[in-house]
């Protein structure tokens, strides 16, 4: 029997969704610093490379293979240091302004996720993807997300839309699918809130998450990825 028919990519993985092991601590410890990272705005680059590298590091592939990040936090430290400093500005108490801001921060995460496609790597350096959506196009989802919220629970099924359409634009040895249907993201972000409400689960909450999230990620033959 073939490596294709038994749901593998040749020379690359077997297909199937993405296996996260996110310790606890280590996911709380990391976000905890990606934040002062952020709220300081000179040490973004490194804070958040740092939690990349660690999601990157605590995630494997169907087969076992770990997964790890090659990005460095000079590789396009000025974005990272932008994008902090337009945190800044979301507070700023104008509408033109707050709008402004919004839309640069928006436009300024599309060579963020371009930079951490690139930068993902495997073990063995046999996977290699790249992220060629749009930029207008990356606009337009969050937009359309950001007036879902309106709804109270669509947003859900445009993240859900979002997310395939981010998988459709990933090109490479590999291609990847979002899973996760609009009910239940909407039903696992409920639990999370209600989680936090009670301030000491919020680690467990975090990782049960995420550990969740990732997995709605699955590795797909190239063609139908792209």
């Amino acid at each position: 029997m073939s490596s294709e028919s038994e749901g593998h990519l040749p020379g690359v993985s077997p297909t199937g969704p993405l296996r996260p092991a996110f310790p606890v601590w280590g996911l709380f410890g990391r976000g905890l610093l990606y934040v002062v990272g952020q709220v300081l705005v000179v040490p973004a680059p490194w804070t958040a490379t740092g939690f990349y590298r660690f999601l990157c590091e605590h995630v494997t592939l169907p087969d076992g293979r770990r997964l790890r990040f090659a990005g460095r936090p000079g590789d396009i430290w000025y974005i990272l240091v932008g994008l902090a400093a337009l945190g800044w500005l979301h507070n700023v108490q104008h509408a033109g302004v707050s709008g402004a801001v919004t839309l640069a921060t928006i436009l300024l995460t599309v060579p963020v996720v371009c930079w951490f496609c690139a930068s993902v790597r495997t073990e063995d350096g046999r996977l290699s993807i790249s992220f060629n959506g749009e930029a207008l196009a990356w606009l337009g989802w969050h937009i359309l997300l950001i007036v879902s919220l309106l709804t109270i629970i669509g947003w859900a099924w445009v993240l859900k839309a979002m997310m395939q359409w981010i998988c459709r634009n990933i090109s490479g040895t590999a291609g990847f699918t979002f899973t996760a249907t609009g009910p239940a993201i909407l039903g696992h972000a409920l639990l999370l809130i209600l989680m936090c409400v009670f301030i000491l689960p919020i680690p467990w909450a975090m990782r049960w998450y995420a550990d969740w999230f990732a997995r709605q990620f699955s590795v797909v033959a190239p063609s139908a990825g792209g």
